[in-house]
């Protein structure tokens, strides 16, 4: 694999942890704050709370999104080159 693949694939994998940490924080705002305002809390109380959960939601997401984020996109390489291999031995056969 050459630099610049790699440099490609830590975007990628960088990307796709960014947008997998804001999911879970918007989520996090989003039931934080539908929570509060079902049980009656004030409205900016409510919102603030949200906005706490969101912060929290934030930070674990980037740390706990990466090797979650790798994970997958090594055991999606490693399918797809099983498969390759596999189609190689047909075509060779």
């Amino acid at each position: 694999m050459t630099v610049r693949q790699q440099m490609e694939s830590a975007n990628g994998s960088h990307e796709l942890t960014r947008l997998l940490a804001a999911y879970l924080t918007s989520i996090a705002f989003g039931v934080t704050f539908l929570v509060a305002w079902l049980a009656g809390v004030d409205g900016s109380t409510a919102l603030w709370r949200s906005v706490a959960a969101a912060g929290i939601a934030l930070v674990v997401g980037q740390l706990l999104a990466r090797p979650v984020v790798g994970t997958v996109l090594d055991a999606i390489a490693r399918d797809e080159a099983k498969k390759k291999a596999e189609a190689q031995a047909k075509e060779d056969a």
